[in-house]
């Protein structure tokens, strides 16, 4: 016999996994969906990635950071070593490589969970159901505000009536100024690094350490203090007149800054100039979508251009992506269809009132013990399908039902 221990230990999942009730499931293909729409509406035509692939190729180029959060196992068809993707976007960068034509621009769009070996948050999910939308081939800021806009709007149905914050950067800054220090490579590596972590003290004793020049220290210094509204962008022109990369940096965020500003008035924007998240993946603009009521982002993305040199074709490239895991607390207060609680039987009278309900959206479940009608309405339906004067008609807590049939 087994014992009861045991049986219970066969139960649990590994750590980072769950499974999804029906609520849950029900609510984030609805959103899967929902957002699938959106993204066809603007052009962006769905693919289907594998989750394993050539561990080479999940791991090519700069999406090399991802090896640690990638799970590996072997191909006993060819003896090579495969990972679970972790990411889509270097499967999104190949599969746009593997169909471009000249240089014209594609939108793709994708949905599915991603493997992590390791949480992205203490307790947090290793495998996040990822949906995000790439637009390759176009270089311009343009194509940042695009992505951008649709990010907003994505991250909008997905939290209706919360206070959204975008949060704006641009590697470009950071690193002009990091090529600017005077420092070798490995100490501007390091230097990044700091940077990214917004280890202050340990920067500023890294640039003393390596005696760079007090103009350029003294330009990270000022670094520190450029985050905030709108304003602290004319603050980056002055203090940084000399840098001709940097100005052209701050010119892209003031652009796509001033027109989300006029689409969506309601969004707080702030920038970070010092924003270094996923530095040796992105090459320009970074963003990410906030709320005061989660501590992590709902949304982040970025310009990751050349991503697909290493798949034999050099591409701009800028996208985002969300997890719609950790929103399904929220998706699940959304209002579902009505639900209707329908008698047994097999009358065809019935069972084309039924039908016809189905296809208006309600969503109709039909009482197989075949007793009499419920005398009350059962938990958790809006609404029974009686039988009155020989026609088939809605009566529940709602006022009104518009639906009868004879």
């Amino acid at each position: 016999m087994i014992k009861r221990k045991d049986s219970l230990a066969n139960w649990i999942l590994p750590a980072g996994f769950e499974d999804m009730g029906p609520r849950q499931a029900a609510a984030l293909e609805g959103k899967r969906r929902e957002l699938l729409d959106l993204f066809a509406s603007w052009g962006y035509r769905q693919v289907i990635p594998p989750m394993l692939e050539h561990l080479e190729g999940l791991l090519t180029g700069s999406a090399v950071d991802l090896d640690l959060e990638t799970w590996k196992v072997l191909d006993q068809a060819s003896g090579r070593v495969l990972g679970f993707r972790s990411d889509m976007t270097p499967q999104m960068a190949r599969i746009d490589v593997q169909m471009a034509r000249d240089d014209e621009a594609r939108r793709l769009s994708y949905a599915g969970t991603v493997l992590r070996a390791r949480p992205d948050a203490l307790g947090g999910s290793r495998a996040p159901f990822q949906v995000g939308a790439e637009l390759f081939g176009v270089g311009s800021a343009d194509a940042d505000l695009e992505i951008l806009s649709l990010m907003v709007e994505s991250v909008q149905r997905c939290c209706p009536g919360t206070e959204l914050v975008l949060d704006l950067g641009h590697v470009a800054i950071p690193q002009c100024l990091a090529e600017a220090s005077g420092l070798g490579q490995q100490d501007r590596e390091e230097l990044l690094r700091l940077l990214e972590r917004k280890a202050w003290p340990d920067l500023r004793q890294l640039l003393q350490a390596d005696a760079v020049p007090a103009q350029q220290a003294e330009a990270f210094h000022a670094l520190a203090e450029l985050h905030g509204d709108h304003e602290i962008l004319a603050r980056a022109r002055q203090r940084f007149a000399s840098y001709p990369v940097i100005l052209r940096a701050l010119e892209e965020l003031d652009f796509v800054w001033q027109v989300l500003v006029q689409r969506y008035p309601q969004l707080s924007i702030r920038a970070d100039l010092a924003e270094m998240q996923g530095h040796r993946y992105h090459t320009g603009m970074l963003f990410a979508v906030f709320s005061p009521q989660r501590g992590a982002a709902i949304a982040r993305g970025g310009r990751y251009d050349g991503v697909g040199k290493a798949f034999g074709r050099y591409r701009p490239a800028t996208g985002f992506s969300l997890d719609l895991r950790p929103l399904l607390r929220d998706l699940m207060e959304e209002r579902s269809s009505p639900r209707v609680w329908a008698p047994g039987g097999s009358d065809p009278s019935l069972w084309q009132a039924i039908e016809d309900l189905r296809a208006q959206g309600y969503t109709v479940v039909q009482d197989l013990a075949g007793g009499a009608p419920a005398q009350a309405l059962p938990a958790g339906f809006d609404a029974c399908l009686v039988a009155e004067g020989g026609r088939w008609k809605l009566a529940g807590h709602e006022p009104e039902f518009p639906f009868s049939a004879s």
